[in-house]
């Protein structure tokens, strides 16, 4: 009769209750994997990184206190990393809002106006600017240098909210809400003195 078999401990199966070496190895390999897989503000940032050209058509809305109706606005937007980012109404006025590297250009030809400026000459633009730039890029670094960053939600369905750090900034906009799924951005909702104005994004395949 095999006593040592009899009494033989249920553990792992090796002398000393031990695991197994090629055990101990795929865990360890795993545990970064779980530590990133936690982190829903660096999957979703990821996620964004990864679409390096985007295109969709948007509806804005801005209320005014002094008006019983919101401002609609319509029209289209386009991206491509790492920094170009063109916001193109149709209606009810033609206007180009460009941003590209350091340049901002903004053109309203019923007006006959076309500028173009540096945004280091304008600091007070730049937190607005990387707001929704930095987002698409998925540069959480740049969005915590301009903003306080609070996040809700996962992957599928997520939620962040800017707080500029600039009080001179906050003096005018409270807070920037974005929303979106995965790799897409589909709200963004700017709060400030002058009222709210929320813009809707749909996707163009």
């Amino acid at each position: 009769m095999n006593i040592a078999g009899r009494h033989q401990k249920p553990g792992w199966g090796f002398r000393g209750d031990s695991p197994p070496p090629t055990f101990l190895r795929r865990a360890l390999l795993l545990f970064p994997l779980t530590a990133q897989s936690a982190d829903p503000l660096a999957a979703v940032m990821a996620a964004l990184a990864a679409v390096r050209s985007s295109r969709a058509t948007f509806v804005e809305e801005k209320e005014v206190p002094e008006l019983d109706r919101p401002l609609v606005s319509r029209g289209t937007l386009a991206w491509r990393a790492p920094d170009r980012l063109e916001k193109r109404t149709i209606d009810p006025a033609p206007e180009l809002f460009l941003i590209e590297g350091d340049r901002l250009t903004l053109e309203r030809p019923q007006r006959g106006l076309r500028e173009t400026l540096s945004l280091d000459t304008a600091p007070e633009l730049r937190p607005l600017v990387e707001a929704l730039r930095a987002t698409l890029a998925g540069d959480i670094a740049t969005l915590r240098e301009h903003h306080e960053v609070r996040f809700s939600g996962d992957t599928t369905r997520w939620r962040i909210v800017l707080v500029p750090r600039s009080l001179r900034l906050r003096g005018a906009v409270q807070r920037i809400t974005l929303e979106g799924s995965d790799g897409v951005l589909t709200v963004v909702e700017t709060q400030g003195n002058e009222g709210r104005t929320r813009l809707t994004a749909t996707p163009v395949p």
